[in-house]
């Protein structure tokens, strides 16, 4: 299995602590922010992540701002982006059509969640 640098963005520290400890426990490099426009400040000077996994509904920038200012800062080539939401009116086709690699429904138990990101097809067919 590969192993990723995952940046996760979530307004909600139990949430974060809990993913993080589920990616880091199958040898994941993982940094949490509880603030997207943290986020955007820590990206700015470290682009070195594979993938984002992003809450949609934050503080400060929703997960559709945020990922908009993730594209600005990596100018065209950036990390594989996984907004979660449990919002159901987002239009889930265009997110993708966006650039945003595939979205997170909630609720969800976090082993799925590691399975859902780590499997995904995009992932295992252009990360090496």
């Amino acid at each position: 299995m590969n192993k990723y640098r995952i940046l996760i963005v979530d307004d909600e520290e139990d949430i974060l602590e809990i993913c993080a400890d589920a990616f880091a426990d199958l040898g994941h490099e993982v940094e949490t922010s509880d603030c997207p426009l943290k986020a955007v400040d820590l990206l700015s000077h470290d682009q070195s992540f594979d993938l984002i996994i992003s809450d949609s509904k934050m503080p400060g920038l929703s997960g559709q701002q945020f990922f908009l200012k993730v594209k600005e800062i990596f100018h065209g080539r950036y990390p594989y982006f996984f907004l979660s939401t449990g919002d159901l009116s987002l239009n889930y086709k265009q997110l993708k059509e966006d650039g945003i690699t595939d979205v997170i429904m909630k609720p969800y138990d976090v082993d799925d969640l590691v399975a859902f990101v780590v499997g995904n097809q995009h992932l295992n067919s252009e990360v090496a």
